[in-house]
């Protein structure tokens, strides 16, 4: 089974430019998921449990290789209707950042309630959930947040049309991070599988490469050919890891 995107939105008001844009087909299940041959979006409804809840569920149901926690957040700083890729959560959670993107960055602060004072970059009620959801099921890299300022902490309902005019304008950025979330899994899955299985190794062996793989990926270093005749585990291993230092 080929893994998937997941998608984990608090309302259906924000998810459906997205249904509409990818063609995705509703799933009859506890939740409400929407999915297509590369996508499964489930909402999870308002608040940190809930985004955990329902986060949990997508990645025990699913072959997830990536997670996006997509929607709509509030911003004393920023303007109504941009968009931000998040590389902080509450000032202790770190989602690493892997592949080229079209975003702008920004810290979010999560709360149990709607903020409407303060001085904040962005604020939401489900990134926390998100997050510690995710991480138990996957990679710091393999998390992520895109967000998209709704408000300057006013209260309000948000029509269809307002979100609409929000999140299509950015439907093709967020499409083209997708992809790429794609293409950079497979290059990273491929070189794993190949020397893993060319050198017989471990399983314990094999999490330690792909580890190392991505410290490489995450800092934009080029990967080195590895390529010698096969001897036995434990010293080919340290041949890999030894072209591959840190």
């Amino acid at each position: 089974m080929k893994s998937k995107v997941g998608i984990v939105v608090a309302y259906f008001k924000e998810a459906k430019p997205l249904i509409n844009y990818f063609n995705l087909k509703k799933s009859n299940e506890k939740f409400s998921i929407y999915e297509n041959k590369k996508i499964s979006l489930i909402i999870s409804n308002q608040g940190k449990i809930n985004s955990a809840i329902a986060t949990t569920y997508l990645l025990s149901t699913r072959k997830i290789s990536h997670i996006i926690n997509f929607g709509i957040a509030g911003s004393s700083e920023y303007k109504i209707g941009e968009i931000f890729l998040v590389n902080k959560i509450n000032n202790k959670y770190f989602p690493d950042i892997l592949v080229p993107h079209e975003f702008r960055e920004s810290e979010i602060i999560c709360f149990d309630e709607v903020v409407t004072s303060g001085r904040y970059k962005l604020v939401d009620m489900e990134s926390e959930g998100f997050f510690l959801s995710a991480i138990k099921f996957l990679k710091s890299h393999q998390i992520h947040l895109i967000k998209v300022v709704s408000d300057n902490l006013v209260c309000f309902k948000p029509t269809d049309e307002f979100m609409n005019n929000l999140i299509i304008p950015h439907l093709e950025k967020i499409k083209n991070y997708i992809n790429s979330l794609e293409e950079k899994n497979e290059i990273d899955l491929e070189l794993v599988e190949y020397l893993a299985k060319k050198y017989d190794l471990s399983f314990s062996q094999k999490q330690q490469l792909k580890d190392r793989v991505i410290y490489y990926m995450l800092n934009n270093i080029p990967l080195p050919k590895i390529d010698f005749d096969k001897t036995n585990r434990k010293n080919d291993f340290r041949r890999i890891m030894n072209e591959l230092k840190i």
